[in-house]
């Protein structure tokens, strides 16, 4: 290797170094931004909601401090977002079937989706404000030690919202995956289906990709949100599942791999071609 190729490397190595610790800073700032737009919101929790909290008024809070986040998210760290197939979602409510990869994904759609009742685990209420938010909109929490409970109250409240106007969120997998990973569906999808007579609408993304664990480095770039056709009430639940756990795999892996994997004859072969037929 000559003198020059030297040079350019090192020079190359310097601007990756320099690019790093730059969106260290950036992931550093957000954290405080965000601190700092919780702080009016957990004001309202000490003061006002201490005394009248009504959970169209929670839920209007907790939206507004969502989409701060994504704001903030897109402002400071450079994570944008861009939304694929919004005709496909319906006018009125349905459960929204998303895949797991980090909790960007989660509170993006608490704040894209209106008055949504976001299934999750029951220790997401012990997430600062937000948790908060979850716990009085109210949200349908799950207790991994209880299974049996936990699908039943699952159709239970998501009947009474669905009746009420309010879409549910489910993300199947029941933990992060990270991108590129598989973890089988919980069987609460299924009977959820069942019971509720709601359509289901299919979510892929790869927030993942931009969005690390904990307090790692976020990386700038741009999630893509993919609302898939929806699928009406009455198909055979067991087929649904099955069939719906396939096609969100295949979606993840080609927003993974990019546009051009949509094209990929290996990939598409693999789209699952859904029967209902009973």
């Amino acid at each position: 290797m000559g003198m020059v190729e030297l040079v350019g490397l090192d020079e190359a190595e310097g601007a990756a170094s320099r690019a790093g610790v730059a969106q260290w800073c950036r992931t550093r700032v957000f954290e405080v931004a965000i601190l700092l737009w919780s702080l009016p919101f957990a004001l309202a929790i000490l003061t006002v909601f201490q005394v009248h909290r009504p959970p169209r008024l929670v839920r209007w809070a907790l939206r507004r401090w969502s989409l701060g986040f994504v704001a903030a998210a897109r402002v400071i760290v450079g994570v944008r977002y861009e939304i694929e197939g919004r005709e496909n979602i319906p006018a009125g409510p349905a459960i929204y079937v998303c895949n797991h990869q980090s909790y960007w994904e989660s509170i993006a759609l608490t704040g894209l989706i209106p008055d949504v009742n976001v299934i999750s685990k029951a220790e997401s209420a012990r997430i600062p404000v937000f948790g908060w938010g979850l716990s009085h909109a109210p949200m349908t929490f799950v207790h991994r030690d209880r299974p049996g409970t936990n699908i039943r109250r699952v159709i239970r409240e998501s009947r009474k919202y669905l009746k009420e106007g309010r879409s549910a969120l489910l993300f199947p997998e029941g933990t992060r995956v990270a991108p590129g990973g598989r973890k089988p569906y919980r069987r609460g999808l299924e009977a959820l289906y069942r019971w509720t007579g709601a359509s289901i609408v299919p979510v892929v993304h790869n927030a993942g990709l931009c969005w690390t664990k904990g307090f790692a480095v976020k990386h700038a770039g741009s999630v893509t949100l993919r609302f898939l056709p929806p699928i009406a009430p009455g198909a055979p639940p067991g087929t649904v599942a099955r069939d719906l756990e396939a096609l969100i795999n295949v979606e993840k892996d080609r927003l993974l791999h990019g546009a051009g994997a949509a094209r990929d004859p290996d990939v598409a072969d693999r789209t699952p071609e859904p029967n209902y037929g009973g």
